[in-house]
């Protein structure tokens, strides 16, 4: 948690000073963009800097759910895994069947695959979360 702190702290200063850059340096007479840039510097940094400090406060309690990680999540995380593999290989069956008769543009071929993995991947997720 404290590396994502950092990283959002860094980010949210990177924002803030591009922003004060931006004012300085613009001279046009129409709105500035950079006060836009400064504004949501400022609130990353406040949701960064509130987030860390509600997280240490709850850091044993994540110690203690950390230590439960048990057989049951690696047994769901497996048939998961195994159902995915289920699914890839049948849609590159079905897309190589289909690829003979019907030209599909890359691209949307790999939409669809990405969409119906993720698809499957929370699906089977939350069956095998209720049957185990």
């Amino acid at each position: 948690m404290k590396n994502l702190f950092i990283q959002r702290f860094l980010v949210s200063t990177l924002i803030i000073i591009f922003g004060i850059i931006r004012i300085i340096l613009d001279t046009s007479v129409s709105f500035n963009f950079g006060y836009i840039f400064v504004f949501l510097g400022g609130i990353l940094l406040l949701y960064s800097t509130i987030s860390y400090i509600t997280s240490r406060k709850n850091k044993s309690l994540e110690k203690e759910l950390s230590k439960e990680y048990d057989e049951r999540d690696a047994l769901i995380d497996g048939k998961v895994a195994r159902f995915s593999l289920h699914i890839v290989i049948c849609e590159i069956l079905i897309l190589m069947f289909l690829t003979n008769f019907v030209a599909i543009p890359t691209n949307t071929a790999l939409f669809v695959f990405l969409v119906s993995l993720i698809i499957s991947e929370i699906g089977s997720r939350k069956y095998y979360n209720l049957v185990l």
